[in-house]
């Protein structure tokens, strides 16, 4: 969402904290290669600062081995960076692998780390190279902020600097008027790598979503709305985006702060370039409770294990709620089922779908359960896909 302090953090959007509002103990270790919840794998160092750790997003290798990076607030001097941690036994243990630091403005990479591999040769890239997105600000959180583009051709053990996507003036706060930017989510559409943001630079809005597209890695268009409100003080915020394969749609979810309090709201659209002209629906499960997610929204697509005829399953998270949000295709606002998954709820929780010894399973990232800064380790899960 936003850097901030834990105190403004409560005052302003109290129903997205996660439901984890105390230290936990640490599980014990799974096994191997197998389904498990709640497994801690990272614990911040004892000086680290602010969040402690925050924002965890994953990706799987061609070999099944999985990395994971996250907002990690140790202590300064040395400038922080995104670590980059591996798993070789499906998520049960991971060590230091790596890390994208900065390189080009002696700030470090402080926010909202993304992963992602290029599915086809791009920008002198190869297809399965590796990307990396990230904010870069200063410790002071003045004087500019940039939302950097990171390369990697050895499968995530050496990153090089590729380009500034995006740069505000800063400060990097959630002051409405500084402008700030955040939250990067990449995504290969027509030949194009777009990548979406909120964007605080438009003195019309406190915040907006928007994207930018380049057709080569270096240069960047100029930015295209996708959620905006007419209430100056209404702030979408944190896109993510599903292609649904068997209906050739994509879906966006975002959280809808100010007037409607965070809760997370969706769109969708046959083309992932115009989010702006489609109408947002708030997600509400079906259940009696009519229970509503708030907060730092997840979305995949992927096929329906329990069938071969090419329907899949959209799984939605939230930063409020424990349970997932399950639904078709059609992402119809009456069917959005609540399924218990026996993972943390997190700041920002991450899904991604990942072959464990040749099975489909549900990987969970969780970076920060917010309740308690002191707790926020990073842990994941990996599970059976719900549907």
């Amino acid at each position: 969402m936003y850097y901030l302090s834990l105190a403004s953090i409560l005052l302003l959007t109290p129903n997205i904290l996660s439901t984890s509002a105390q230290c936990v103990t640490p599980n014990p270790t799974p096994a191997a290669n197998t389904d498990f919840n709640d497994n801690i794998f990272f614990f911040p160092a004892a000086d680290a600062v602010e969040w402690k750790t925050l924002y965890a997003r994953s990706l799987q290798l061609p070999d099944e081995s999985l990395l994971m990076t996250w907002e990690n607030y140790a202590a300064e001097p040395p400038l922080v960076n995104h670590p980059i941690y591996k798993s070789t036994d499906g998520g049960a243990t991971y060590s230091n692998f790596s890390a994208v630091k900065d390189q080009v403005n002696g700030w470090g990479m402080r926010f909202q780390p993304f992963l992602y591999t290029l599915p086809q040769a791009f920008g002198g890239y190869a297809a399965g190279d590796l990307l990396a997105a990230g904010v870069s600000a200063p410790e002071s959180l003045t004087g500019g902020v940039y939302i950097e583009l990171y390369a990697s051709t050895d499968s995530a053990e050496t990153w090089n600097f590729v380009s500034h996507i995006a740069y505000g003036a800063g400060p990097e706060i959630i002051t409405s008027g500084d402008e700030a930017i955040w939250e990067p989510f990449l995504m290969m559409y027509n030949n194009e790598l777009v990548c979406y943001f909120s964007d605080q630079r438009d003195p019309a809005h406190s915040q907006k979503l928007v994207h930018v597209t380049t057709t080569g890695l270096k240069t960047w268009s100029s930015t295209i709305e996708d959620v905006s409100y007419y209430t100056y003080d209404d702030r979408p915020g944190m896109t993510t985006v599903a292609y649904i394969e068997s209906t050739d749609q994509y879906i966006m979810t975002y959280e809808y702060c100010g007037s409607a309090n965070c809760t997370v709201h969706y769109k969708m659209s046959s083309n992932p370039l115009l989010f702006n002209s489609t109408t947002g629906i708030a997600l509400v499960g079906n259940d009696t409770a009519g229970t509503v997610p708030y907060g730092s929204p997840y979305i995949i697509w992927t096929p329906n294990p329990s069938n071969t005829n090419g329907s899949g399953v959209l799984i939605a998270s939230s930063g409020s709620t424990e349970q997932v949000f399950i639904n078709g295709d059609g992402a119809d606002p009456t069917e959005w089922k609540v399924v218990d998954v026996g993972q943390w709820s997190a700041y920002s929780r991450s899904l991604r779908i990942i072959t464990v010894e040749g099975n489909k399973k549900l990987l969970f990232g969780n970076g920060g359960n917010m309740g308690n800064p002191d707790c926020n380790s990073v842990a994941n899960g990996v599970i059976d896909i719900p549907y």
